[in-house]
């Protein structure tokens, strides 16, 4: 097995470990001090330094893996430059007041290392514009990564106060609704026609992919109902997140194919998209 797919599948399971650390230091936590009404509470617990480090690493490894089509990968990577500031920027809770220096400190150095990031990608990209750089998907995930940039500096410099106490929700719905996108993205029908790929879907569990987005848009359903329970937005989060776990083992086992990954890795006629690595 090549390098690149054995790091591929490292990167895999490191995000599905990433999960597992959330869940048992959460749970941990729970058992000691009780419920928090929401994940992102759990910031300010004995479990905080966990949930901080467990969303910033995910981040890193949705940005780093590569997507089945072009359409997979902007959307794995919208929610991985999301996912840390769902963890610097903690959500308001009664009695518990954020650090904003702190806020603003992590927030503005992720945008710093952010920019870096972005120029490196037109420098690069611009270098490959004969091979069609970038596709439409690409363009627009460009687009929607400069825009979230420029509403998040704007928004720390005319006024930190209020970006450090509603910067975590509008993080979080930038990391959730990709998430969903993906699973859609990988159905049948999210391939051929949302992405347009040039080549054919091949996962074989259609079914399933298509029952976890519709559960997750049950979820948001059921718990938008129950707003008023103090419990609801953990169960949301708690949900979603159960979800796209679920989906992330599926897609694992779906892509576990050495016959593929060796023609992707030694493609006939040399074509570079067909040598990507993808997931």
């Amino acid at each position: 097995m090549s390098a690149e797919v054995t790091t591929y599948r490292y990167v895999r399971f490191a995000l599905l470990a990433l999960l597992l650390a959330l869940t048992v230091s959460v749970g941990a936590e729970t058992v000691r001090s009780g419920w928090q009404t929401s994940l992102s509470a759990y910031y300010y617990t004995a479990a905080g330094p966990v949930f901080v480090g467990a969303l910033t690493a995910v981040g890193v490894c949705l940005i780093a893996l590569r997507g089945f089509t072009d359409a997979e990968d902007v959307l794995l990577n919208l929610a991985g430059i999301s996912a840390p500031m769902v963890a610097f920027v903690p959500t308001p809770e009664a009695g518990r007041h954020p650090d904003v220096a702190a806020v603003e400190n992590s927030a503005l150095t992720f945008l710093a290392v952010l920019a870096l990031g972005y120029v490196v990608v037109l420098v690069v990209g611009l270098r490959r514009r004969a091979e069609g750089w970038p596709t439409r998907w690409g363009l627009f995930g460009l687009i929607a990564t400069a825009l979230a940039w420029v509403v998040g500096i704007a928004w720390i410099l005319l006024d930190r106060r209020s970006f450090a106490a509603h910067a975590h929700a509008l993080a979080a719905v930038a990391t959730f609704v990709p998430f969903a996108g993906v699973v859609v993205l990988n159905t049948d029908w999210g391939v051929r026609v949302l992405a347009g790929a040039r080549e054919p879907s091949r996962t074989r569990f259609d079914a399933a992919y298509w029952g976890i987005g519709a559960g997750m848009v049950v979820a948001v359903l059921v718990f938008a109902g129950l707003h008023a329970w103090t419990y609801a937005l953990l169960g949301l989060e708690t949900a979603l997140l159960a979800l796209f776990g679920a989906f992330w083992v599926l897609q694992t086992i779906d892509l576990f194919d050495a016959d593929r990954d060796l023609a992707r890795c030694h493609p006939a006629g040399g074509d570079v998209r067909s040598a990507t690595v993808t997931g």
